[in-house]
Order: C-alpha cells, then structure tokens, then sequence
C-alpha cells in the first residue's frame, strides 16, 4: 500500500453506506479514478466541497493494486465553477462532458490530452454569457479527433474541394460510413445525410478553435438543429447513441428540443 497525489476533476458522485461518497475523478495522468470518502457525508468532514461534481480537486489516497477502489485520505479544491449549478441548462451540458469522458475508453496518452479539452470546456461554459450547448459541441468534436474517429470536414471526399467561405451558398452530403462528405458537385449517391455549407464550416470550427472561442458564438437555430442531429447519428454510427445520456435527457426536460 502506497500514499499517491493526484489532481482531476471530479466527474461523478454515488453516495455509499450512510456517511460516505464514491468519487470518480478524472485525471490528466492516471485517467479515471474511484475513490471511497468514509465519512464525508457526516458533519465533522471537512472535505466535502471537494468532491462535488464538476470540481477540480487535489487528492492523497492510499493505493493498493489488488483494489479497485481506493481510499480517500484528503481532499482540497483546486478549481472550481460557480455559475454551472447556478443555470441548469450549464450544468445539464456540463455533467454531459463527464458523462462522455466516464463512459470514454482511453488510452493513456489520450486521457492527457483529453483533460485539458474537460477542463477548458468547463472554464468556458462558466462563463456567464457563455452558450453551454455550442460549448457541449466544441467538446464533443474534440472527443472524437481524441478517440481517433474524428470526422473529414476540410475537403469533398471526391474532388477535394474545400469548404467555400464567406457568402458562398452550398449544400453536402455527409457519409457516414466513410466520415466525410461530398460538395454539391459530387453529391450522387441518394440516402447521405443533407448538410448546409454554414453547418459545415461551423462543424470544422468545432475542430480547430477552443472552446472560449466558441462559447460566444451565435447560431440560427435552423444550423442548430443541422448540428445536433449531426452528432447524434455520427456518434450512434461510430460509437454509441449520444441522446442516452442522463444528463442530455436532463436538459430537453428543462429546455425542450430545439425550435
């Protein structure tokens, strides 16, 4: 048995027994953690707060190979984002990035790079005028580039062209067995997905800009719903239905489906 250190967010929270939590914390080096906090529901604990959902917290627990769970020792908040429980489409979108990281099969390298995408994805949805749900796309997009089944949305998978800019008009369509799409030119095979070329280019603005760039941005709610379909059928073709997860149900009975 061994005394370890270590910094993550906390993702999930299951109480246990009568006075104690089983925490799952997110981590930049050793991925997903379960911690046992004995205690930490009675009175006298002192390190509640830092294990509420969504903070970033310092831990020291002692770890033991032939265990699954470990037990916690200490607790203290590192990080941590007031205005997400406050507004609860925020936080509906917000438990949704811990929902996908906890259910998220990776490898060490992609767990490091993917706690920073958390981490700054929550930074941003905190943001008081921030827009939650472009911000849940942002990290959804990013997700898939980090699991290695990132969408082709630079160049027709056909001619090569790219995505026209400015007032250019221009429809696609997505394949998604192939995770690519084809310009209006080359579109001839009937039953792909239909795209407007601003849905596409701001798709692509998922891959490439961070997430405090994306949560100001504006979007007419027809390219909403042109996005939000995207990426329920091209994770439920890749990797699993995304309109499963407990905290997406949340928000439509919060907010309704988009208009």
């Amino acid at each position: 048995m061994g005394i370890v250190k270590a910094e993550g967010i906390v993702i999930r929270t299951m109480n246990m027994r009568e006075t104690s939590k089983l925490v799952t914390l997110f981590t930049r080096e050793l991925g997903i953690l379960m911690l046992d906090a004995k205690g930490v529901r009675s009175g006298k604990s002192r390190i509640g707060a830092a294990l509420e959902p969504l903070t970033v917290s310092r831990v020291v627990y002692y770890h033991r190979e032939t265990r699954d769970i470990q037990f916690l020792t200490q607790a203290d908040v590192v990080e941590f984002f007031p205005n997400l429980p406050a507004d609860l489409e925020k936080w509906g979108y917000a438990n949704a990035c811990a929902e996908l990281v906890a259910r998220a099969q990776t490898s060490t390298e992609a767990t490091a790079r993917l706690y920073p995408i958390l981490l700054n994805t929550l930074r941003a949805m905190n943001e008081p005028s921030a827009e939650s749900r472009v911000c849940f796309w942002g990290f959804q997009m990013k997700l898939l580039s980090v699991l290695g089944v990132a969408p082709n949305l630079r160049q027709c998978l056909n001619c090569r062209t790219g995505i026209p800019t400015g007032e250019a008009v221009m429809t696609c369509h997505f394949d998604f067995a192939r995770g690519g799409f084809f310009c209006s030119n080359c579109s001839s095979e009937a039953g792909l997905h239909l795209l407007a070329g601003e849905t596409l280019r701001r798709l692509a603005e998922f891959q490439s800009l961070p997430a405090d760039k994306l949560a100001h941005g504006k979007i007419t709610p027809p390219i909403q719903r042109q996005i939000e379909n995207f990426f329920r059928a091209y994770f439920a073709f890749h990797l699993e239905e995304i309109g499963s997860l407990t905290a997406l149900k949340f928000v439509r009975e919060i907010s309704g489906p988009l208009k």
